[in-house]
């Protein structure tokens, strides 16, 4: 994984194959941690597109954080308190 300035870079100027890497990297992270939270599991795709639309869309987003990790893992708690859940 490139250093988070240059996936952030990518990001911004669209490169798709820069958001494949991020979610290769970090899917698994973020489904133990949706587990973890308790979510339900069936609610874990819709956050997970959620997280990576938002992604997409703002890649800015992602610098709020020095580790993409934490800013990742922010967003997703986020997103589980979120309209996303089967709780909601």
């Amino acid at each position: 994984m490139p250093n988070r300035e240059t996936i952030i870079q990518r990001l911004i100027e669209k490169d798709e194959d820069s958001l494949k890497e991020l979610y290769d990297t970090y899917h698994r992270h973020l489904s133990h941690l949706l587990t973890n939270t308790g979510t339900d599991s069936s609610d874990h795709e819709k956050i997970m597109t959620k997280l990576f639309c938002l992604i997409w869309s703002s890649p800015t987003i992602l610098t709020k954080d020095k580790h993409l990790s934490v800013a990742l893992t922010k967003l997703c708690l986020k997103l589980i308190k979120g309209p996303y859940t089967s709780a909601s």
